[in-house]
């Protein structure tokens, strides 16, 4: 395990979404997920994806890792609410204090409409989509939903976020702070590929394997 973070140091955070601590040692990959009882196939999908986006899978997964794949999207959640929003948006604010620019200001309302939007994302996910799914295993779903209705729901917001990044490259003026600038967008490039990540395990993982749970049943 020690040796995959060295290499891909990006799997740091996929560990801290999973509750596992670092201090590994010299164990594997098979010997912490036994110590956490995590599945070592979901486990390694999730790290595959984070250290290659285009990484192709072709696995079922039971109920049980489901559950793991959901705990792991709502900890990604926090993660970016408690975490990385708030240091953007600081850094923003601290750019707007040293540039009153009018391009300046179309930054934060871009951002801002960008984060409510994921907030509404977010909300929607934590409060019917991934109670459903854990109720749906545990054989207690509501009738009158379905996940077909979260994939009809499952907009693509990246468009905002690539206006944000835009602005910031091509139209605010060179005398703004770079080294905020840097920061801001040295952000929001991780944090638009961390979200790439995150859906594509929604759309290609999650919600196919759902749809054949509410088709066919968990047995």
């Amino acid at each position: 395990m020690s040796k995959l973070l060295f290499n891909h140091p990006q799997l740091i955070l996929v560990l801290e979404r999973f509750g596992i601590k670092l201090g590994v040692r010299e164990k594997t990959v098979e010997d912490i997920c036994r110590d956490y009882e995590i599945s070592p196939k979901v486990f390694l999908m999730v790290a595959n994806l984070n250290i290659d986006s285009s990484f192709h899978h072709d696995l079922t997964f039971n109920a049980q890792e489901i559950k793991q794949i959901v705990n792991y999207l709502m900890k990604s959640h926090t993660y970016y609410s408690d975490e990385v929003f708030p240091e953007i948006i600081q850094n923003i604010h601290l750019m707007s204090e040293y540039s009153q620019k009018p391009e300046m200001q179309l930054v934060e309302r871009f951002f801002n409409d960008y984060k409510n939007e994921v907030d509404q994302h977010f909300d929607y996910e934590n409060n019917t989509v991934f109670p459903y799914i854990l109720n749906l295993i545990d054989d207690n779903a509501a009738e009158n939903y379905s996940v077909i209705d979260y994939r009809e729901h499952h907009d693509d917001i990246q468009e905002k976020l690539d206006d944000v990044k835009k602005l910031l490259i091509e139209h605010l003026p060179q005398k703004a702070d770079n080294k905020l600038r840097r920061k801001i967008l040295f952000a929001l490039f991780d944090l638009d590929a961390d979200l790439q990540t995150h859906s594509k395990i929604e759309n290609e993982i999650l919600i196919p394997q759902v749809e054949q749970f509410e088709k066919q049943g968990l047995n």
